[in-house]
């Protein structure tokens, strides 16, 4: 019967704004009491409060509607963070594709087969030693601004 009556008050307690002391004893328990024993050093919390908390940000004094923007907010934030590390990260892949490509086509240029390029009416023209000097710096060009 005992058991029940303190449930009962435990839940009840939270919602009263009564004084409690708390202290510890020799042994270091914590003890909690509505008046404490003479000669011991006891803080005073309010009932249903742990000793030292305090309230989380100030949710009880804001309105549900300010609390609810508050969260949109937040999700708008997140969205536009995820969004923003999702473009960083196919930036990176496209860069590093463009990268090897680049790589490749130099490595082609500079092993000497033989290449041709396609003039203005789409027909087939060898590359000659100018041309391919040419075609070799802008290979380097691209090499440098893509892998860096």
């Amino acid at each position: 019967m005992r058991a029940i009556i303190l449930l009962i008050l435990a839940c009840v307690g939270t919602t009263v704004s009564a004084e409690v002391f708390t202290w510890r004893d020799a042994d270091g328990k914590v003890h909690f009491a509505d008046t404490p024993p003479p000669g011991v050093d006891a803080k005073k919390t309010r009932a249903g409060t742990q000793p030292g908390a305090t309230p989380a940000s100030g949710a009880a004094g804001r309105s549900l509607a300010e609390q609810d923007m508050e969260f949109r907010k937040r999700q708008a934030e997140a969205d536009k963070s995820r969004a923003k590390s999702e473009q960083e990260k196919k930036d990176a892949e496209d860069s590093k594709r463009n990268c090897a490509d680049a790589k490749r086509q130099l490595s082609a240029l500079e092993s000497g087969q033989r290449m041709s390029r396609l003039n203005e009416a789409g027909e087939s023209i060898p590359l000659d030693d100018a041309m391919r000097a040419q075609e070799i710096e802008k290979a380097r060009g691209a090499v440098q601004s893509w892998c860096k």
